[in-house]
């Protein structure tokens, strides 16, 4: 497809640690009649996840992946293209550099919601399990030179709570690189206070039309409570301290 010079796409990337809610609000956008939304789309996925594990593969991956990002906006038009692969997080400022008009949204759940999420996801769980076998220092689990042999000996839930508390201090650190271009949405303020997020993030987006009602599970922001035991609500409380509170 030819891309005519000097045309600037302006997609929207949504980013946020994973079982967080990410797939939520591609799922609530997915319908909307001015938006083409990509949810893990490969090979775009799969390339993010790869440069947010090995900072390395940028060299190697950075421009293929802005090269597929203008392919799939040219070809969306006029529909704006929004992209849902999360571990774009770790790649936000040069996203933003690439694409002087895309905007972020920056999804937030609560720590024991986000961690019981990623205990029974199998393919979330994979990450911590088999942590040994990716790159150290790892930002995409939050493993430092400094923490890695405590985090060896860490339960499967105080490592997830690792990987949410360092995506927590990610979107602290994009809300000041980004400004006015991230929009940060914590999931149970949607949950609870659908219509008015909804509306938040209509005026944000600059759409005309609002955004479809979802449906809302009824029970998901308390589930955790049946999942977590004890001893795992210690282990999480243990590396996240004051910052169990924010969500």
């Amino acid at each position: 497809m030819a891309i005519e010079p000097g045309w600037q796409p302006d997609p929207i990337f949504v980013l946020g640690t994973g079982r967080s809610g990410t797939h939520w609000v591609a799922w609530i956008l997915e319908p909307h009649s001015e938006l083409e939304t990509l949810i893990e789309k490969p090979p775009i996925f799969n390339w993010v996840t790869e440069m947010a594990i090995d900072p390395t593969a940028e060299d190697r991956l950075f421009k293929s992946l802005l090269r597929r990002y203008r392919l799939e906006a040219a070809s969306a038009r006029p529909k704006r293209l929004l992209d849902k692969s999360h571990p774009n997080i770790w790649l936000a400022e040069q996203l933003a550099e690439a694409f002087p008009r895309a905007q972020f949204l920056g999804v937030l759940r609560d720590v024991f919601g986000t961690v019981a999420s990623s205990l029974r996801h199998k393919g979330v769980r994979y990450w911590v399990e088999n942590w040994e076998a990716f790159p150290i220092p790892n930002r995409f689990l939050g493993i430092t030179e400094e923490n890695r042999d405590a985090y060896a000996n860490m339960s499967l839930a105080a490592r997830c709570a690792v990987r949410w508390r360092t995506h927590l201090y990610r979107l602290d650190e994009l809300e000041t690189v980004l400004g006015e271009r991230m929009l940060r949405i914590r999931y149970h303020e949607l949950h609870r206070n659908t219509g008015q997020e909804l509306s938040r993030l209509q005026n944000f987006l600059g759409v005309e039309k609002p955004i479809p009602f979802p449906r809302i599970k009824e029970g998901s922001l308390d589930r955790w409570k049946s999942e977590l035991s004890e001893q795992h609500i210690a282990d999480i409380r243990a590396v996240v301290g004051e910052d169990a509170n924010r969500s």
